[in-house]
């Protein structure tokens, strides 16, 4: 899957809306790969069982999958985090949102 379906972190808004299910893409992670383009990690935004207050990005990519990078704090009462709390955990350098349609 290429960046084309995948949105810059700078063009999040502040107040977009981060569910579970969205996936993030981390590119220059410094995997041993020919092409750069290879060399990224891919996190999905999911809830942590029994904590109502974060979310978690968990690594789903071969060889890592199953490691968190960091928790999102949500906007309570509400399931979501907002895209600033995304942009502060993550940083906005080489990083890449794609949000899930139904």
């Amino acid at each position: 899957m290429g960046k084309s379906n995948w949105i810059p972190m700078e063009k999040i808004n502040d107040v977009d809306k981060i569910w579970a299910g969205t996936k993030v893409r981390l590119y220059n992670v410094g995997l041993n790969v020919k092409d750069k383009k290879d060399d990224y990690y891919d996190y999905l935004v999911s809830y942590i069982y029994e904590n109502d207050e974060y979310l978690q990005l968990t690594n789903i990519s071969q060889g890592k999958a199953g490691y968190f990078i960091c928790v999102l704090q949500k906007e309570l009462p509400n399931h979501y985090a907002l895209g600033k709390t995304l942009k502060n955990m993550m940083g906005i350098e080489d990083t890449f949102v794609r949000f899930e349609s139904n």
